[in-house]
């Protein structure tokens, strides 16, 4: 009886160690268009047409057509300019509205 208890509590403990670890996802959690850029960072926000890109970054976001939102600190912010469409990977996220992450990986989609 004391050994199955033993058993039972090591596997659940092994499973919760294995679920808490976090794997990178293959697939981007981020798709969108660079609008801003401001130091260290780029502002990314997804399904929007390089045409509906403004210099009244405020007012863009403001406008609530926009849900999905981020200021991304960047390793190199010079690569990237007003209008790149890029994929963002990332781990964590701050709940804000732009919300703001770090990128662990990010490459600008050719177009």
């Amino acid at each position: 009886m004391k050994k199955g208890l033993l058993y039972m509590l090591l596997i659940v403990s092994i499973l919760s160690l294995i679920s808490c670890n976090e794997t990178p996802t293959k697939d981007p959690n981020l798709l969108g268009r660079v609008v801003d850029i401001d130091g260290g960072r780029i502002l990314v926000i997804s399904k929007i047409a390089r045409e509906e890109i403004t210099s009244n970054i405020k007012d863009l976001l403001n406008s609530g057509k926009y849900t999905e939102a981020y200021w991304v600190i960047v390793s190199s912010s010079k690569k990237y300019k007003i209008g790149d469409q890029v994929k963002v990977w990332f781990s964590q996220s701050e709940d804000s509205y732009p919300a703001q992450t770090k990128a662990d990986k990010i490459e600008i989609v050719p177009e």
